[in-house]
């Protein structure tokens, strides 16, 4: 059963796991995956004292399908959250131009239309505001207006270029910015609360088997460790070693 089959055979169950309950994983997933297969390893071979110990045995035949979908969940948070760095790299190049242009503009047809009276008025109109989405605005109207009303421009030897790279820029950075705002309306959902509720999904069976395994080896020192994190027990050692 590849990863995905895992995750379409559980998502229900994800689903009805309470929205209060769920929450960011509490060690890196990489990590917390790395775990659970390797105590899947011990669990196996201890299963039948684990569960005439009352483990339920679902919490052990199940870690193959838990660890599979939350590989495909986190692969799938990954992949949206390197869209989202991509977005913002975008964002970051386009707006530091839009700035510069934007403001170069506003001067250049302040400047053309001061003598026009219902020109100024407009121009003065678009100058108002702020923020991108204004912004993108802005180049839209100084081109339509521009283009209609050309002579005022020329009279001061301006560049039409930049308004064609204004209209370019109303254009790319419109549709960008729409994508951005999607995805900060939706939350980082459903790819990271999907990952969230199988992260929750595999600790629920993760935290049953720690418990059944710290009671049943409780005397076996060695195989008692094989029933807690290796990151939290890494973090504590660190702990106590500094207030040493």
């Amino acid at each position: 059963m590849t990863n995905k089959e895992s995750f379409e055979s559980i998502k229900e169950s994800l689903l009805s796991i309470p929205e209060n309950v769920v929450s960011d994983p509490g060690m890196p997933v990489s990590i917390f995956l790395t775990e659970a297969e390797d105590k899947t390893y011990y669990v196996t071979l201890d299963k039948d004292k684990l569960v005439a110990a009352g483990l339920n045995e679902i919490y052990i035949t199940s870690l193959p399908v838990r660890i599979g979908a939350l590989r495909h969940t986190q692969s799938e948070w990954l992949k949206e959250s390197e869209r989202k760095t991509e977005l913002a790299e975008q964002w970051k190049v386009l707006s530091a131009e839009a700035k510069k242009l934007h403001r170069v503009l506003i001067h250049d047809f302040k400047f053309a239309y001061r003598n026009d009276k219902e020109g100024k008025k407009v121009v003065d109109k678009i100058a108002k505001g702020s923020g991108y989405g204004d912004m993108v605005q802005d180049f839209s109207n100084l081109h339509c207006f521009g283009t209609a009303n050309p002579q005022a421009l020329t009279d001061i030897g301006f560049d039409n270029t930049k308004l064609e790279r204004a209209l370019e820029l109303a254009n790319s950075m419109g549709s960008l910015l729409s994508s951005i705002n999607g995805e900060r309306d939706e939350n980082d959902k459903p790819a990271k609360e999907m990952r969230d509720r199988a992260y929750m999904y595999l600790k629920e069976a993760m935290d049953k088997i720690y418990e059944y395994g710290k009671y049943v080896f409780w005397e076996n020192d060695e195989r008692l460790e094989k029933y807690s994190s290796e990151y939290f027990r890494q973090l504590r050692e660190e702990r106590e070693e500094k207030t040493e």
